[in-house]
């Protein structure tokens, strides 16, 4: 990680391509206020000098309004450029902000794995916060304060050749001292960082988890972790700020020897009749100048290494499953230009189709079957042998290692995303409420569509009654601080959107695992109006709602194919394991 910052920051050029006005009002603001602030200890050098040599009072008068001017000049420079490096910080990093959003709503499930929420809330957040500095113009105002820096030099041997060389030494040492140490701190910075990211996912997932923690009696361990977290970030904090201290107390130290030397030198050459007071007093101006870009040089640096440590973990998070290979059967869900699936109720085939989400670890081997277009698939088995896995394959979320899926007769893979998941939807045991109003929780937020669709859809989900009880209709505020649901209430919501997008081919994962037998009981219907006329694949524990599925796959613990075939031919047969299946559900009940 060690290196110059700037390289790690090159990745942020093509986000400040679309503030070329703003960027070129501000390459003439910064050298506008280097002039002022060169200009106006010349100024103050001719009042001084004029003033004990006894110039008029009208040529002061103009010397002081002059200063005021550029006193002016320099206040409105320094508004104008803040103003303008605002625009660009927030302009720029909410275009990497979306960038990131973008990708990661790209990523494959395993990614989530990799890196958990809490995690991505601080590297969206956090690192990009630290960006806005950098995106900011920082790089402009380093080269600004470099050309201040000059620019006293030379009016330095302008005013008094021997002060400048006490100051020259002093500031060529401090440039050549920031590129030997600078980056030095970055690998301290990003361990920081990645354990600032790391106290951020436990905080999430232990919130979320608040009440099991409670209830099962894990508070203290988990005070306990929080405070080993803690411990480590502020090691890492410390040995940051250790390795980043060095540089600008070293600066310090040298501009407080510059200027002391400084004034010992401008004494001398006073005593000796060869400094008038007004150009002791503006070398001396130009001395305590000098300091402030030198120590400013030096605390954006500090900020640069953290913007460069920012950019590298951002780089990583949009590097992941690009440009490299992707391992078997976890690939980006961007894939656009393929074929569409055609309208109706499409066929599904496996064939031979083996995958593992780890390597040597195999989920599903060999697995094949073919179901006709508006069959209904029931899909049973032990957990972890790859019943889930199944819907995901045909959904698109995983593609298989070896073998082929298929709907309505196009290779899964090679389907464009969007169009296959226009015509197939997925239900799971899972259903997030948004915070958002109830149309919007419908339509994920596109409010182009219709009232009476999405009333219609209600209605068919067996929410009609619920919704005309609601206090605001379709815009009742759901979700976290709004109004609840109960589980029931949600797996009727995410019907209702599958009968909105009124799919071809139906996906369900156990829908009804979290539901009581009442609420299991009111949802059958609105299951069996939906899979009515569509093709379909169910996993389902519940062996009571596999009675109107055609055909039934039952998986082995090896996620090999243990049966497959016509529902009620396997459950006629004493030797089938749907018949053994079927019987024991029915004693345990």
């Amino acid at each position: 990680m060690a290196g110059s910052p700037l390289r790690h920051l090159s990745m942020l050029v093509r986000y400040l391509r679309g503030e070329r006005t703003a960027m070129a009002l501000l390459a003439l603001l910064v050298p506008s206020g280097i002039g002022l602030q060169l200009v106006a200890p010349y100024l103050l050098r001719g009042f001084i000098d004029g003033a004990l040599s006894g110039d008029s009072q009208e040529t002061l008068r103009d010397l002081a309004a002059w200063s005021l001017v550029a006193a002016v000049g320099v206040l409105v420079v320094t508004i104008g450029t803040e103003a303008l490096s605002s625009r660009i910080a927030w302009r720029s990093t909410n275009r990497l902000r979306a960038d990131l959003v973008g990708h990661c709503l790209s990523r494959p499930p395993d990614f989530y794995h990799e890196h958990p929420p809490g995690e991505l809330v601080e590297r969206m957040d956090g690192d990009v916060t630290r960006l806005a500095a950098v995106m900011s113009a920082l790089l402009l105002e380093l080269l600004a304060q470099a050309l201040l820096i000059v620019g006293i030099l030379v009016a330095l041997f302008r005013l008094e050749w021997r002060l400048a060389l006490v100051f020259a030494p002093f500031a060529a040492g401090t440039l050549l001292l920031l590129r030997t140490l600078v980056g030095r701190a970055m690998p301290f910075v990003t361990a920081r960082q990645r354990v600032a990211a790391d106290l951020q996912g436990f905080l999430e997932e232990r919130l979320a988890a608040a009440e099991d923690l409670r209830a099962n009696g894990a508070s203290r361990y988990t005070l306990r972790q929080l405070g080993d977290r803690q411990e480590d970030l502020y090691r890492r904090a410390r040995d940051a700020a250790r390795a980043s201290v060095r540089w600008p107390a070293t600066v310090q130290g040298l501009s407080a020897v510059s200027v002391v030397l400084a004034l010992a030198v401008s004494s001398w050459l006073h005593s000796r009749g060869q400094l008038s007071t007004g150009t002791a007093f503006a070398s001396l101006s130009y001395a305590m100048l000098l300091r402030r870009p030198l120590l400013a040089v030096t605390t954006r640096f500090r900020d640069l290494e953290d913007a460069a440590a920012s950019v590298q973990r951002l780089r990583d998070l949009l590097g992941h499953g690009a440009g490299s290979k992707d391992l078997p059967g976890h690939r980006t869900e961007r894939r656009t230009g393929g074929g569409a699936l055609p309208a109706g109720r499409p066929g599904v085939r496996f064939d031979r189709v083996s995958f593992c989400y780890e390597p040597d670890e195999p989920v599903l081997q060999d697995v094949s079957f073919t179901l006709r277009p508006g069959e209904h698939l029931g899909v049973v088995g032990r957990t972890g042998s790859g019943k889930s896995t199944v819907v995901r394959l045909l959904f698109g979320l995983h593609h298989p290692v070896t073998g082929s899926v298929s709907a309505g007769g196009l290779d899964v893979t090679k389907t464009d995303l969007r169009a296959l998941r226009s015509r197939v939807a997925l239900v799971t045991q899972e259903v997030h409420v948004f915070h958002a109003a109830l149309r919007d929780n419908l339509t994920f937020f596109d409010r182009a569509v219709p009232d009476d669709r999405l009333r219609a859809a209600l209605d068919e989900a067996g929410l009609g009654p619920w919704l005309r009880a609601l206090p605001h209709g379709l815009d009742t505020l759901l979700g976290a601080g709004a109004r609840g649901m109960s589980a029931g209430e949600e797996q009727q919501l995410a019907l209702a959107r599958v009968f909105l997008r009124d799919p071809g081919l139906v996906l369900m994962d156990e829908p009804t695992a979290r539901l009581d037998p009442y609420s299991e009981r009111l949802l059958v219907p609105a299951l069996e109006r939906l899979l009515e006329d569509r093709t379909a694949v169910v996993v389902e524990h519940r062996p009571h709602l596999l009675l109107n599925a055609d055909r039934i796959l039952v998986l082995g613990d090896d996620g090999k194919v243990a049966e497959e075939g016509e529902r009620a031919v396997l459950a006629a047969d004493p030797s089938s394991r749907l018949h053994t299946f079927l019987r024991t559900a029915e004693a345990a009940r």
